[in-house]
Order: structure tokens, then C-alpha cells, then sequence
């Protein structure tokens, strides 16, 4: 194939920027990208079979939990571009810090291509750090994208709402603003490195830019329900596939800013983060400080790990604990009230995507096409 091959990875922000590259490129040729989240050592190879000849963007979704696991996929995959999107404390349980996950992260470099791209976001503290490693790998052209004024791609302004964002973006030194429709800061940041990727790739910015008006949430990665209780309705926000703390604050602002049906509650539903190890305990029970900051007051918690966060918990907070997603789902399924907005938070293995099933077949979607 003679595709622009985009590879991406990161401890947050992977799937969704992997989808969103792959949305907004769609009016700019036949594009090809990872199926879900097919980013090991099964899925990168699979997703490379199933490339076709005359594909224009080949996007691919790397990652790992361990030291040496990106540099053989990404001697299959090489890219022309590769995007780190954020280093955070995911997997950390086997790293002894942030900047071995970051060193982990940095081996998409080894694989570029001759002449091609390392595309970082440069409002992550580790910037330099990943830089150092691109030009280590040889890598000549590094660009940063971000909030940073130094950036190549710069965020210029932008105007947050519950339902999405109006941003204004200089890319290589040239004004795009359009409308992005989903909410939250972390969207916003990750479509700057996804409009970064395409100005490399080559594409049409007008046709990507416009297109971010419709990028959807994937299942799993923050994709909002209205669902009929009663007489009025409730909002679900389902962020069951993955959690670390990175994403866990962001979770908990997307919370906190969604307009609810009502005078109802905001209510977190967090379930455990997995793979932090030894910084479990103390990483979960931090968890009290962005529950705090954004000001929610109810939060059902689930599985071992989340004990620590119901210890930490503070009067103001009302808290309540249990042990496995089943326990969790006999409370929760039945107890919405119309105008809450309910989050339901956790690593994949927690298995809270079920009880979102459930919540989903109980409650019937609410149709506003009128």
C-alpha cells in the first residue's frame, strides 16, 4: 500500500484519537484503521492484514503494559507519523515511574520511516523528555502540538460547553476554527494532535475541520444516553472500557459540566483502576481531590482498590461501597432519578460495561429527533 500511515499511543486519549483521525479523514480518501481497540501483539498485525491496496490513511492504534512491546509492532507498522497523546499512570504498577512509562511510550520512534514525523503533545511535562528519544531514534522532524505558545500546532481559544467546543487552532501558521461535537478539554486536546496528524498526512484541512462538528464518542469512552425514568429522563455517560487516574479526572469534569434534565444528582460510579501495583492503594485515594474539586458529592464505588478511596472519603461526600460489579449492579439499576447525570467509570476487567447494559435495556432511550 502506498497509504500515509498514522501510528498513535499513550496512556490516555489512544482509542478515541485513533477514531477521531479516522472520522475526520473520511472525506479525504479510503482510510483504514485498528477495529476497536486492536493495539497488541494480535490486534496491530490483524489490522495490518486487512489493509487494502488502495488505501490514502492507514491509522494504528499501538499500545502496551510492559518495556519492549511497542518496538516490534512498530517495526511492522512503520509509520510516517507517530503520536504520543499523553503520558499518565497507566500500567504503572509495572514501571517504577512516569518517565519509564514514558521511555515505553518513546519506542513508537524506532520505527518511523526515513524522513517521517514524531508528533508530540507539548503541554505533557515529558515533552522534552519524548523529544530527546525521537532524536534519539533519529528522528529529524519532532512537532508539538497544545496549549503551549511554542507549539507548531497551537490552540489559539476555545469555548468550552456541555455539548461541545468552538476552538480556534493555528496549524503551521495558518487560522482553522471550527466546532467539535464533544465535550471536554481532553477532546479538544486530542484533536489537536488528530489535525496535526492530517496537515502531515497531507490531507485537506477544510474537509477535516468540518468534520469534527459530528465525531461521536466511542462505546465505552465517555458516549452519552438519555434514558426515560419516570416522567422525565436521566443521562448516562458510559466510560466503562478504561481507567488510570488522567482519565479518571477527566471522567470526573465531564461529570461535573453535563447539563442534567433537571434538579438532579451528579453521581460517579467509579470501579477499580487496575495495573498501578504499588501505587494502588495511594493513587485511589487521591481520588478524593478531583471529587472534591468538581464538586461531586455521591459516588458508588466497586472492587477491592476502591476501599481505599471510601476510607479517604470526606463527611461532604456521601460514598458507598461494594465488592464486585454484581452487588454494585442490584443497587444501581434500579435507583435513577429523572435529571440525575450518572458516569459509570473503570478499568475494562471491572466489568461495569454490563451493568451499563443493563441500565440500557431497563431504561428506554429517550428520542429528541423531533
Amino acid at each position: 500500500t502506498k497509504a500515509k500511515i498514522i501510528a498513535v499511543t499513550g496512556s490516555a486519549g489512544k482509542t478515541s484519537t485513533k477514531d477521531a483521525l479516522a472520522h475526520v479523514l473520511s472525506d479525504c480518501g479510503r482510510v483504514h484503521a485498528s477495529t476497536a481497540s486492536f493495539n497488541n501483539h494480535w490486534g496491530v498485525p490483524l489490522t495490518l492484514a486487512r489493509i487494502h491496496e488502495d488505501t490514502d490513511y492507514g491509522i494504528f492504534e499501538i499500545g502496551m503494559n510492559h518495556p519492549g512491546e511497542i518496538t516490534p509492532l512498530v517495526d511492522m507498522v512503520r509509520p510516517h507519523i507517530a503520536m504520543v497523546t499523553l503520558i499518565a499512570a497507566a500500567h504503572l504498577g509495572h514501571f517504577k515511574s512516569l518517565d519509564e512509562i514514558a521511555r515505553a511510550k518513546a519506542e513508537i520512534f524506532t520505527g518511523i520511516v526515513k524522513g517521517g514525523v514524531a508528533l508530540i503533545n507539548r503541554d505533557d511535562k515529558r515533552f522534552k523528555l519524548l523529544s530527546e528519544l525521537a532524536a534519539e531514534a533519529g528522528i529529524k522532524k519532532i512537532v508539538g502540538y497544545g496549549a503551549n505558545r511554542l507549539s507548531d500546532v497551537v490552540l489559539k481559544s476555545a469555548e468550552y460547553s456541555p455539548t461541545g467546543s468552538k476552538v480556534e487552532v493555528r496549524v503551521f501558521g495558518k487560522d482553522y476554527g471550527f466546532d467539535i461535537g464533544l465535550p471536554g478539554k481532553h477532546v479538544v486536546q486530542n484533536a489537536l494532535g488528530v489535525i496535526s496528524a492530517c496537515a502531515l498526512a497531507g490531507a485537506d484541512l477544510e474537509y477535516v475541520t468540518a468534520a469534527f462538528a459530528s465525531l461521536q464518542a466511542p462505546d465505552g469512552r465517555g458516549r452519552q444516553y438519555e434514558l426515560a425514568v419516570d416522567a422525565g429522563s436521566f443521562t448516562l455517560i458510559d466510560e466503562s472500557y478504561n481507567a488510570n487516574p488522567a482519565s479518571m479526572e477527566v471522567g470526573l469534569e465531564m461529570l461535573a459540566t453535563a447539563v442534567s434534565n433537571g434538579a438532579g444528582r451528579k453521581i460517579a460510579v467509579l470501579g477499580d483502576m487496575l495495573e498501578l501495583g504499588k501505587f494502588s492503594s495511594k493513587l485511589h485515594a487521591e481520588l478524593v481531590e478531583p471529587l472534591l474539586r468538581h464538586g461531586i458529592s455521591e459516588v458508588f464505588m466497586v472492587g477491592p482498590e476502591m476501599a481505599h478511596l471510601k476510607r479517604a472519603l470526606p463527611k461532604e461526600i456521601n460514598g458507598y461501597h461494594f465488592e464486585d460489579a454484581k452487588q454494585l449492579e442490584s443497587a444501581l439499576v434500579k435507583m435513577p432519578l429523572s435529571g440525575d447525570v450518572i458516569m459509570i467509570k473503570s478499568s475494562n476487567g471491572i466489568g461495569l460495561s454490563k451493568i451499563v447494559k443493563k441500565m440500557r435495556e431497563k431504561y428506554k432511550a429517550v428520542d429528541r429527533s423531533d
